[in-house]
């Protein structure tokens, strides 16, 4: 590997792999969306959690016990 593909491999982002657009099939229909791990731009993002936005507020586990 090449000095240029090792650093291309390290910043582009693997999901999308540096394209910034990925296939989603989310609602049942498949379309081309841009990449929620690398929002877009097709380079990695440290520390970037693509799931949050989905998550909703989280409830740490010790509150969910007293809940039952």
């Amino acid at each position: 590997m090449t000095p240029v593909d090792e650093e291309f491999e390290l910043e582009s982002c693997r999901a999308c792999r540096g394209t910034g657009r990925v296939i989603s099939n989310l609602g049942g229909e498949a379309r081309e969306v841009d990449c929620p791990w690398c929002e877009g731009t097709g380079r990695f993002i440290a520390e970037h959690d693509a799931q949050a936005l989905w998550a909703g507020p989280t409830i740490p586990r010790q509150e969910r016990r007293e809940e039952h």
